[in-house]
């Protein structure tokens, strides 16, 4: 595949607070960690990181993410969000809004998002988002944002181990998938949805994240180290956590955790 035209990104770009400036690398082993130096020297908001692989990939939970070259999306953007710091969890179901939106033009089947930061398709994770805050008690001092969409990555060409796990936008549809295309759309997404987050709050937000809320009225399995959680996921309340009903039938707030279905 052929390396990311950023110059060709820019010129299509019409976002408002977002794509201002690109740091762009061949490899690096995780454009989170390279974008928060960046933005705790000062980089200001909207500059992105993106990378055509990574070496040191992370998912949440310090998973590990995928990252060959060439064939999918992987970047971070510095955000300094306007934003309380109790409604930083926010910018991970905002960004997830972003991603279902500019995903479901392109594939058939309904993308779903996992609850925080998941989208699936068929039950195999076609995207994810890591955002990772820096807080004082007043204010938030930056977001670092990081996306990997799975785009061009076949099956064939995974790991056995993650094969079942994951799929890619080319293996649902078929076809090779344009990159910058992509890119383009999902920046203007970001930047339309962090818009709509910062003036109006998540409240604005929620009815399109419940929309691709895959898990609603299933039964799941919370882990949060070595605290265990079984019940029936029936939504988010106006904050993000995870509203659960436990099987005494009392409704839990869940703010962080391992989401796993039980329902097939």
């Amino acid at each position: 595949m052929s390396p990311l035209d950023i110059d060709g990104i820019k010129k299509r770009l019409e976002a408002k607070q977002l794509g201002g400036k690109f740091h762009y690398f061949a490899e690096l082993g995780s454009t989170n960690l390279y974008a928060r130096t960046l933005a705790e020297q000062g980089a200001a908001q909207g500059e992105f990181v993106i990378a055509e692989a990574q070496t040191h990939g992370r998912g949440r939970l310090g998973r590990r993410w995928e990252s060959p070259p060439g064939v999918n999306l992987y970047f971070s953007v510095i955000l300094r969000p306007r934003l309380l710091p109790v409604h930083a969890p926010q910018i991970t179901l905002m960004a997830a809004v972003a991603l279902a939106e500019t995903i479901a033009p392109l594939i058939r089947q309904a993308p779903v998002i996992k609850w925080p930061n998941d989208i699936l398709v068929n039950d195999r994770k076609l995207a994810g988002v890591l955002s990772e805050a820096a807080c004082s008690p007043e204010r938030i001092e930056h977001v670092i944002l990081g996306i990997g969409l799975n785009l061009n990555y076949r099956a064939v060409s995974m790991p056995p181990e993650i094969r079942q796990r994951a799929t890619s936008v080319a293996d649902l549809t078929g076809n090779p998938i344009d990159r910058e295309s992509v890119m383009v759309r999902l920046i203007h997404n970001l930047d339309r949805c962090y818009g709509e987050l910062e003036e109006s709050g998540f409240e604005t937000l929620r009815p399109r994240w419940d929309a691709f809320f895959g898990l609603r009225g299933r039964r799941v399995r919370i882990e949060n180290h070595e605290h265990v959680v079984i019940g029936r996921a029936l939504g988010i309340d106006r904050n993000g956590a995870l509203i659960l009903e436990d099987d005494f039938g009392e409704l839990q707030n869940i703010y962080a955790g391992d989401v796993i279905s039980l329902e097939s």
